[in-house]
């Protein structure tokens, strides 16, 4: 099997308040430590975003949603049709305690006729990141897209041999940074100043437990 990586930074980061792919944490920003976490993999990092954000710093290959405003969803569909016969391995900016381990966990139990290989910490519920997610699954994305069916969980329901596991390490990895407090609490990063005003921009940095 040919693995692909794929990092998506397309949202908006509306309840972050400015784009939170560029938020630091240990001084680097977050999509660079997703990026730096494929690499590691020795997985070849793509970065889908929409056309606003500007990642030019990034050193890989940064590709614009084919259909803009459709999430991850959109962001799986550009993935799905700029590599060919390819099980993607993808990937969020915002999860900053992630490990290569976990990620590794997913690649190396992942089959070429599951559609998806994902996390489940829960009954009923599914972890779309990180997630191996193979090509195929174009078509019925794109199907989804045009109904305007954006919910991760009713695509699984589609995918007829989707492999879930439990997940093996600590829950907090999975945690998804969504607003600028996130950082403060994440109960992985005990250490982290967080800087709400990032490159080319006067910046501030907040410590734990202060309030916003």
């Amino acid at each position: 099997m040919k693995f692909q990586g794929i990092v998506l930074a397309g949202g908006k980061s509306s309840r972050f308040g400015e784009d939170k792919a560029l938020a630091l944490v240990d001084g680097m920003p977050m999509i660079q430590r997703t990026v730096n976490l494929l690499t590691e993999l020795q997985l070849d990092p793509c970065v889908i975003t929409n056309a606003s954000r500007d990642y030019s710093f990034l050193t890989c290959r940064i590709e614009r949603d084919l259909v803009p405003d459709k999430g991850p969803m959109g962001g799986l569909y550009t993935a799905g049709c700029l590599f060919e016969d390819c099980s993607l391995v993808v990937l969020t900016c915002d999860m900053p305690a992630l490990t290569s381990a976990s990620v590794r966990y997913l690649i190396e139990r992942h089959k070429k006729d599951n559609g998806a290989t994902v996390y489940s910490c829960k009954e009923n519920f599914k972890h779309p990141f990180p997630g191996v997610y193979e090509t195929s699954l174009r078509d019925s994305i794109s199907k989804f897209i045009e109904i305007k069916q954006m919910s991760m969980q009713e695509l699984f329901k589609a995918i007829p041999e989707i492999n879930v596991l439990g997940f093996p390490f600590d829950q907090g990895m999975l945690s998804n940074i969504n607003e600028k407090r996130d950082l403060n609490y994440h109960p992985f990063l005990e250490n982290n100043f967080l800087h709400t005003k990032i490159k080319g921009k006067k910046i501030r940095n907040v410590k734990r437990g202060s309030r916003f």
